[in-house]
């Protein structure tokens, strides 16, 4: 992996030659853990040019860095992070400084601690990643995508691209929407009757905000999806946690006094059951 050459400017404030300035920049940057071992730094020419000063300048900082064990020379690859460069060090949550904000008593409300999942970084390399919400790269159509970037890309609908659309969603995507997407799910809607949201946890936060608050009830599947769990506890309100079956949420179960339901119908999350039309229509 190559390091950026952006990552890199020069103070006009600072101390020191500019040999010297690059020499701090590379040193913190390794320090801090910004720049990792093995990653390649820019050539001596690419920087100067970018840094708008002597490549000799540069070559002279890489030199000295090489010298100090921050960098490693390559045969005719260029400059990397040296195996033996510094190790950034490492700080626990326990760790403050005398000075730390002390965000327990600043905080007025948690929105954490909910039964959030946990996946190891390695998932990739499974076999079979039981993994919830990944796409599988051996079925994704990489060059459909690639046209559809393009295009979208291009001159031609590069106004609508840019545009700033402010306090409204994409006019042709709210009229695809429309048109195509909810009719095929028995839903009519007029535009302004549409919503883009940012994904379903977000659209489950505004809908848990608007609907419910601590005199209110709400039905929820037992198990469900695990944001919206934590996200209807965040209202405060009464939320009863209703058990599933091969059905999916079951009707008679519900509280009369129930002002919220939330259920999966088409693929129950997470025990992908489908729930039958006569439940539904129940």
């Amino acid at each position: 992996m190559a390091i950026s050459v952006d990552t890199f400017f020069l103070n006009p404030d600072a101390q020191g030659t500019l040999q010297a300035q690059i020499q701090e920049m590379i040193a913190e940057g390794i320090l801090s853990g910004r720049f990792r071992v093995g990653e390649k730094l820019p050539s001596s020419r690419k920087l100067a040019a970018h840094l708008g000063i002597s490549r000799i300048t540069v070559t002279l900082a890489y030199t000295e860095l090489l010298a100090n064990d921050y960098l490693t020379s390559r045969g005719r690859s260029g400059y990397f992070v040296s195996d033996n460069a510094p190790v950034p060090p490492s700080y626990t949550p326990q760790q403050k400084s005398g000075d730390a904000m002390d965000w327990g008593k600043v905080l007025a409300r948690s929105f954490t601690g909910g039964d959030t999942p946990r996946k190891p970084q390695d998932w990739r390399e499974y076999r079979y990643p039981f993994i919830y919400g990944q796409a599988d790269a051996s079925l994704f159509d990489h060059a459909n995508w690639r046209l559809c970037a393009l295009r979208a890309l291009g001159q031609k609908d590069f106004a609508a691209l840019a545009n700033d659309y402010f306090d409204q969603d994409d006019p042709l995507l709210i009229e695809y929407i429309a048109r195509h997407t909810l009719p095929r799910r028995g839903i009519t809607a007029r535009p302004e009757e549409v919503l883009i949201t940012l994904g379903a946890q977000n659209a489950l936060w505004i809908t848990s905000q608007l609907l419910l608050n601590r005199g209110r009830r709400a039905a929820v599947e037992d198990p469900a999806y695990y944001t919206l769990r934590d996200q209807v506890v965040q209202t405060r309100c009464q939320v009863d946690c209703i058990p599933v079956d091969d059905g999916g949420l079951p009707p008679e179960q519900i509280s009369q006094d129930t002002d919220v339901i939330f259920c999966t119908p088409s693929h129950q999350s997470p025990t992908t059951f489908t729930m039958p039309m006569e439940r539904r229509k129940e």
